[in-house]
């Protein structure tokens, strides 16, 4: 929680600098639009490095089902039988 509040005043402040630096100049300038682009990265790293999150990983592990697997005699057969477009030259 506190680690999403300091990115959104990290991005506030970023914003900030940004609109004061297009007041001063008088127009939009690389600087205000660099600062503008910059604006959601600490959000996304705040999102991203979340420690609380939960690894997913599975603990059970399957066999693998070979039942459904097609043995090929080694030709590579007709590409619209699997389902593929037959490409129109």
């Amino acid at each position: 929680m506190l680690r999403s509040v300091i990115a959104a005043a990290i991005s506030c402040s970023i914003a900030m600098i940004s609109l004061i630096i297009m007041i001063v100049e008088g127009t939009i300038t690389p600087e205000a639009w660099a600062l503008l682009l910059v604006t959601p990265i600490p959000i996304a790293v705040s999102i991203t490095t979340n420690p609380d999150s939960v690894d997913e990983a599975s603990d059970s592990m399957e066999d693998w089902d070979e039942t459904n697997e097609v043995e090929t005699d080694g030709n590579v057969g007709d590409p619209a039988d699997a389902g593929f477009d037959v490409p129109v030259l």
